[in-house]
């Protein structure tokens, strides 16, 4: 899209001025408004409001919407985040690369998660988190839990290095660095009827109510054509968990994520032979991005590790 600007106004002439109100933009934008993005800016309501107007003016157009409505950003507000984006991602990727001419890597590493992504035994990530920042202690790592699909988003926009999520259609725009399997099974809460049943059988499924979330079988799977149809759904295990606890749904989450659940007597596992399955968490990077000093090193300390196994 277009980026409409005042013809007063050339990006050839950003200054330090443009860079510091371009870094209060993206704040606001990824703090979700004006006033949540008061504590990380550390600055006043009003002084944030200044700054944005005062980048409005030197742009020569509008970036947001503001007031009653809440916050939202113009088509051209969308644009030029996006940009922005880039911009600092450049910034940072010049940082690391000169800095690493001497040895010494610096910069940041951004990793997005799948929830309770960890669950699975053979996610790896965390231990070489341990071993790479003990070697490169000036890296910033920054891990923002999200979805499946904001994890492709963010990689898409270059906000992100790497995610770790379930990707069904990873091959067409990222490229899979490694594979974990991770076990699934269908829970109900203590409060549902099926909890205290002594044999729960297919009808007895198909007649309870049914949250999907992102652990879910395949649609098109015979799995999934024995489950009601979904009256309820969270993509985050903590709100599938929320969902399956009231006891007016069932559904799947990680056996690892919901085990002190089912040992405390909240949730009982639905029969196993019936419903449980695995899924595949994927480790990816985006597809024909140049991977910089920082992003190389992680993944080669991720591929001495996992080989090591």
């Amino acid at each position: 899209m277009p980026l409409h600007h005042n013809s007063d106004y050339s990006i050839g002439k950003t200054s330090s001025i443009d860079i510091r109100l371009l870094s209060i933009f993206v704040t606001v934008v990824e703090s979700g408004g004006f006033t949540q993005a008061q504590e990380p800016l550390n600055i006043a309501l009003s002084s944030i409001s200044t700054y944005i107007q005062d980048l409005e003016t030197r742009l020569g157009i509008k970036l947001c919407n503001r007031g009653r409505g809440g916050f939202s950003l113009t088509e051209n507000g969308q644009v030029v985040y996006a940009e922005a984006c880039k911009l600092f991602a450049s910034v940072d990727q010049f940082n690391a690369n000169v800095a690493s001419l001497n040895g010494k890597l610096t910069g940041e590493l951004k990793i997005g998660i799948l929830d309770n992504s960890t669950m699975s035994p053979n996610t790896r990530v965390q231990d070489v988190i341990h071993r790479f920042s003990a070697q490169h202690p000036d890296v910033h790592i920054i891990i923002k839990v999200l979805s499946s699909d904001e994890i492709e988003d963010e990689l898409s926009a270059g906000t992100l290095h790497l995610g770790i999520g379930l990707f069904s259609d990873a091959g067409k725009h990222l490229r899979v660095i490694h594979r974990f399997p991770i076990s699934v099974d269908l829970f109900c809460g203590y409060q549902s009827p099926l909890f205290t049943e002594d044999t729960i059988d297919i009808e007895a499924i198909q007649e309870a109510g049914y949250a999907k979330g992102c652990y879910a079988p395949d649609m098109k799977s015979p799995l999934a054509q024995s489950l009601p149809p979904a009256t309820a759904s969270s993509y985050l295990s903590e709100g599938l968990a929320f969902l399956i606890l009231s006891g007016r749904y069932i559904g799947f989450l990680p056996r690892r994520y919901a085990a002190n659940w089912v040992s405390n007597k909240e949730m009982r596992t639905l029969p196993q032979e019936l419903f449980s399955h695995e899924v595949q968490l994927a480790l990816v990077v985006r597809k024909g991005e140049h991977v910089g000093p920082v992003l190389h090193t992680f993944l080669e300390s991720f591929a001495a590790f996992t080989a090591s196994d």
